[in-house]
C-alpha cells in the first residue's frame, strides 16, 4: 500500500513539474518592441482611467535616420535640457505626450552631390518650449526661430553659426510630422530675413 501511495505521488509530481515547465517556456508572447508595448491596447483599472502620470528627465535627445529615395539616409536630431513625460489614458491605450523646454531641432532637409562634392541643406529651430507626441510621431512648437543652411558634407553637424545661414526668422508656429514616407513641415507666419549676396567687386 505504502508503495503504491509513493509511486502515485512520484507521478503527480513528475506531471505537476511538466506542466510548470510548459507554462514557464511556451506560454510566452512574442516580445514587442518598447514602443507597441507602451502604445498597446491595455487593461487599465477604472479608477485609474482619469489619471495621468509625468516624468521630468534631463538631457533628454532623440536622433531620427529618414530614408530619401532608398538610398540617403537623412539624419535628424532633437535635443533638450529638461523636459517632462506625461502618460495619459486614452479609453483602453495609453499616450505618450513629451514636452520639451529650451530645445533645439536639427534637421536634414536634402543631400547632393555638386561637381563631386556631397553638400547638405540644414533646418535649425530653437524654441522655449515645444511638445513630441509619440501616437504619431508629431511635434509642435510656437514662437520658434528657423534658420535655414546650405554647407559642405553630409554628417549633420550641430555647430552651426546663424550668421551662415542663407535664410532666417521667427515663426508663430511650427508642426512636424514623422510618420509619412517623407516629414511633413508647416511653418506659420513665419518672417523671413535673406541672407544679402556678397559683392563681386
Amino acid at each position: 500500500m505504502i508503495k503504491r501511495a509513493t509511486i502515485f505521488a512520484s507521478l503527480f509530481l513528475v506531471i505537476f513539474t511538466i506542466g510548470v515547465i510548459f507554462g514557464a517556456f511556451y506560454s510566452s508572447k512574442d516580445v514587442k518592441s518598447i514602443e507597441e508595448t507602451l502604445t498597446e491596447k491595455i487593461c487599465i483599472p477604472k479608477q485609474e482611467k482619469k489619471y495621468s502620470n509625468t516624468q521630468t528627465r534631463s538631457g533628454v535627445s532623440k536622433d531620427l535616420w529618414i530614408s530619401e529615395k532608398g538610398t540617403t539616409r537623412l539624419h535628424h536630431h532633437i535635443e533638450s535640457p529638461r523636459s517632462i513625460l506625461t502618460a495619459i489614458p486614452r479609453g483602453d491605450r495609453i499616450e505618450l505626450i513629451e514636452q520639451m523646454m529650451g530645445l533645439k531641432c536639427y534637421f536634414q532637409e536634402r543631400i547632393d552631390d555638386e561637381e563631386g562634392e556631397r553638400t547638405q541643406n540644414i533646418r535649425y529651430l530653437q524654441s522655449e518650449e515645444g511638445t513630441y507626441r509619440y501616437i504619431d510621431h508629431h511635434f509642435n512648437a510656437q514662437r520658434v526661430f528657423l534658420a535655414l543652411f546650405h554647407l559642405p558634407g553630409e554628417s549633420l553637424t550641430t555647430h552651426l553659426d546663424t550668421k551662415d545661414a542663407y535664410l532666417k526668422g521667427i515663426a508663430k508656429e511650427v508642426t512636424l510630422t514623422f510618420s509619412g514616407k517623407a516629414p511633413d513641415f508647416h511653418a506659420e507666419k513665419f518672417k523671413a530675413q535673406v541672407r544679402p549676396q556678397e559683392s563681386t567687386k
